[in-house]
């Protein structure tokens, strides 16, 4: 009995001993070979790296008016591994900040360190919420862009992402420049996630570079305000205008309607983002034919006083009829685009020879980038000369089998209107970083005689005094311009639609020094299509604001 006493204590001792041992040999792996592991997982506990965010640079009209600039923020984060409620937690948040509670329970039970709730929040609302004392939700401030015009420009700067990001427009295209270089800050937090003392290790943020646009947004605000009341009245669909210094390709103003609120995500924000000023193509129509009118008095092969027999309104050419929108029967070279023949811009063409047009339409940006610094920019379409029909050099020079954008149009008006010049259009005036700019310089090539763009300049300007653009017309100034009506194709019918249409007119003020431009383009006008009623006014009311504005105010 003795001995089976004493053999039990043994065994007793020995399994202890076995599990001392364990233990010790537990502790040792611990402490030496776990030891660093351990260590950076306390440390994240109690530590974290705060991001710094650097400053997005502010966007500046031309006369220092704030179009885009940064505002503080927070933002609300999660620790789920503090969570002890996840059901109860996201309730709660659920309510307060109007997320789908079943998709934020979703994220709280994830095995992970952090996790996003909610992006760009007020302090109203991170007060509220910091008030609920939930372990485990954490702030951090960040930075949110912010439109003081609202939706005045919002084509033109476009808008950024959730990490301010450029994203379209000139926040995209200048995000290298704009954006800021993030820093970060260690902080040391208690058991809650709360930060209680921010340590010495700090790499500190960098600031992006301000912009100081082209634009003014008081000849902006009218633009928009009257391309509103003309698409309302006119019952369209769509339009676009550009306001240009002609002499250096400065864009003062740039339009489309609808347009969107860069401040708010909703529908429009997505539909209405693009600016089909610069990213969209159509088929011009007449006001295509100032190309035909610069190659001809380029090449000085007509007198005012040549007659073109116009066929009392139509024209059999290969493959169609040619029709004119009135019947024409015989009109001088001025008088063929002052009442915008058809037929009597089609017989020029001919007498000039196709491959001379097609080098005038190349020479002055057809078919090609202008260069502008926006993404997104549609090159439009001009095939080249050995793929054109036998009907094409018919109707390609009044505008139909082509494709261009209002820009185009404009910056070929402003060749005509600064005495032959074909300019880069651009939006960026200077470039500022840490109290230096750098100023955008102005590039241009001339593409017409002096003396053929002052002929071309007095031809549209008897457009406008005589012609279909007397709706253009402004007492005592010297405007010129062409108007354009082009019907619209619809590939459903396969054919150009008898109702659908857009409505044209490119203009320029040539007593201003510099002369301005204007293109005005409106789509599917129904309550008339003809771009004399519907574009020209337009031009008009653009253009008296600003004449005044630039001729009186400190411009």
């Amino acid at each position: 009995m003795g001995k089976r006493y004493n053999r039990r204590i043994i065994s007793v001792y020995f399994i202890f001993l076995f599990l001392f041992l364990l233990v010790a040999a537990k502790i040792i792996y611990l402490q030496v070979f776990r030891r660093e592991f351990f260590q950076n997982l306390a440390q994240s506990q109690h530590y974290r790296l705060l991001r710094l965010s650097g400053r997005r640079g502010v966007i500046f009209d031309r006369q220092g008016r704030v179009l885009a600039t940064d505002i503080h923020c927070y933002s609300v984060f999660a620790d789920p591994s503090l969570i002890h409620n996840p059901r109860q937690t996201a309730k709660i948040l659920a309510a307060d900040l109007d997320l789908f509670e079943k998709g934020l329970l979703a994220k709280l039970r994830k095995k992970k360190r952090f996790v996003w709730i909610k992006r760009k929040i007020s302090w109203e609302d991170k007060e509220r919420i910091r008030t609920y004392e939930l372990k485990g939700i954490g702030f951090i401030r960040e930075s949110k862009r912010y439109y003081p015009q609202e939706g005045l420009t919002s084509t033109v700067l476009g808008a950024v992402n959730i990490d301010n990001k450029g994203l379209e427009g000139i926040e995209l295209f200048y995000d290298n420049y704009l954006r800021g270089k993030d820093g970060w800050v260690k902080v040391l937090q208690d058991s809650a996630s709360r930060e209680i003392l921010l340590s010495s290790q700090v790499a500190l943020p960098k600031d992006g570079a301000d912009l100081i646009l082209t634009l003014d947004a008081q000849i902006q605000y009218w633009v928009e305000r009257f391309l509103k009341n003309t698409i309302q009245k006119f019952k369209a669909k769509e339009g676009a205008v550009i306001v240009m210094d002609a002499s250096s390709g400065q864009i003062l103003a740039l339009a489309n309607y609808p347009g969107f609120n860069p401040n708010r995500r909703d529908k429009g924000f997505f539909k209405n983002i693009r600016n089909r000023a610069i990213c969209d193509m159509f088929e011009p129509g007449s006001v295509f034919k100032v190309v035909t009118l610069i190659a001809a008095v380029s090449e000085g092969k007509f007198l005012d006083t040549d007659k073109f027999f116009c066929e009392n309104g139509k024209f059999r050419i290969p493959g169609t009829v040619l029709n004119d929108w009135k019947p024409y029967g015989e009109l001088n070279f001025r008088e063929v685009f002052m009442k915008s023949s058809n037929i009597g811009v089609a017989k020029v063409v001919q007498s000039l020879g196709p491959d001379v047009f097609f080098r005038y339409a190349k020479r002055l940006g057809f078919g090609r980038l202008s260069g502008v610094d926006f993404p997104g920019e549609a090159k439009g379409i001009l095939k080249p000369l050995n793929k054109w029909s036998k009907t094409s050099a018919y109707i390609i020079p009044i505008g139909q089998e082509i494709g261009v954008n209002i820009l185009q149009l404009t910056r070929t008006f402003a060749a005509v209107a600064n005495g032959g010049y074909l300019v880069k259009p651009y939006f960026v005036k200077d470039i500022c970083l840490r109290g230096f700019c750098r100023g955008t310089r102005t590039h241009k090539k001339r593409v017409i005689r002096p003396d053929a763009a002052e002929k071309a300049k007095d031809i549209l300007m008897a457009v406008v005094r005589e012609g279909t653009g007397k709706r253009a017309a402004i007492a005592d100034r010297k405007i010129g311009g062409k108007t354009g009506t082009a019907q619209k194709y619809d590939p459903g019918i396969g054919r150009y639609s008898p109702s659908k249409h857009r409505a044209t007119f490119v203009g320029f003020i040539a007593d201003m020094d510099p002369p301005l431009v204007i293109g005005v383009s409106i789509d599917e006008p129904r309550k008339s299509h003809f771009g004399g009623v519907v574009a020209a006014p337009l031009f008009k009311e653009i253009s008296q604001k600003v004449i005044k504005y630039i001729e009186t105010e400190k411009f």
